[in-house]
């Protein structure tokens, strides 16, 4: 039989595969250039992005969201399992143990929630393990791996109970500029589709605030890159500004490097 954390670590590794399909398939997709500058009347320009990301992409990271959640799952399962008592605890244990990803408090509740908050998704469970369950979860607000499990929940839910999750492409406008004064900048800006392209504006240099005329620059170098991100403002918030392969690796790491180790020193202590 296999061990629950040798099967999430499977399990993992298979979502590993999928974060790099869609690395292939995204730079597929930017490789083409969707993106168009149109001219618009007085010389105004825009960003148009007529072919939208291929649903592919949103198949790939539904199926790896879901290895990653499973993976969760069968640690919980594993540790649950090796109570001698757990029958007696809970007589349906098998069906309603899983690893919790909540993220609101009960009304009025206070931190660190206790373990009967989370008897049906943990029965039998000791005190260290449960520490550490309840150490990660969203509701904190703050935290690597806490954001990283809020994320997976709602992608999750929206690929399992709803639909596909939404993507949108976004564009990183890259600007090197140089001014006569010798002031130079390097970055880039993130654009949607429908952005205005404004023109680089002049600057004042320091030591010259007082002049009359701002600098105009002499030389400006831009190139555009596309990124596809995930559409689902309302439940990720500024995580939306991240790469949908960025956002994915960053969950996947926290699972990998923080979740999992911890549950192999609770599973050899049992």
């Amino acid at each position: 039989m296999v061990s629950g954390i040798k099967s999430a670590k499977v399990k993992l590794v298979r979502a590993t595969k999928h974060l790099q399909a869609i690395k292939r398939c995204i730079a597929a997709y930017a490789s083409a250039k969707p993106h168009e500058i149109v001219r618009k009347a007085k010389g105004k320009k825009k960003l148009n992005v007529p072919k939208s990301p291929p649903r592919e992409i949103s198949l790939l990271a539904g199926e790896m969201i879901y290895q990653m959640r499973s993976a969760l799952d069968y640690l919980i399962f594993d540790l649950v399992k090796r109570n001698p008592n757990i029958a007696a605890i809970d007589p349906g244990w098998e069906d309603n143990c899983q690893f919790p990803i909540r993220v609101r408090l009960p009304e009025k509740a206070a931190l660190p929630l206790c373990k009967d908050k989370f008897s049906r998704d943990l029965p039998g469970i000791a005190d260290a393990p449960f520490a550490f369950i309840e150490s990660v979860q969203p509701y904190y607000g703050v935290g690597a791996t806490n954001n990283a499990l809020r994320f997976l929940r709602y992608l999750s839910n929206i690929d399992k109970h709803r639909h596909l999750n939404l993507l949108r492409p976004r564009i990183r406008q890259y600007q090197s500029v140089r001014y006569p004064s010798g002031l130079s900048s390097r970055g880039y800006t993130v654009l949607d589709r429908g952005a205005e392209i404004y023109p680089t504006p002049p600057i004042r240099p320091f030591r010259a605030l007082n002049t009359a005329e701002p600098e105009k620059p002499v030389y400006v170098k831009r190139y555009y890159r596309t990124v596809v991100a995930f559409n689902e403002r309302r439940y990720l918030g500024d995580a939306t500004a991240l790469s949908v392969d960025y956002l994915l690796e960053l969950i996947l790491e926290q699972i990998t490097t923080v979740i999992v180790p911890a549950f192999e020193k609770f599973l050899k202590k049992t």
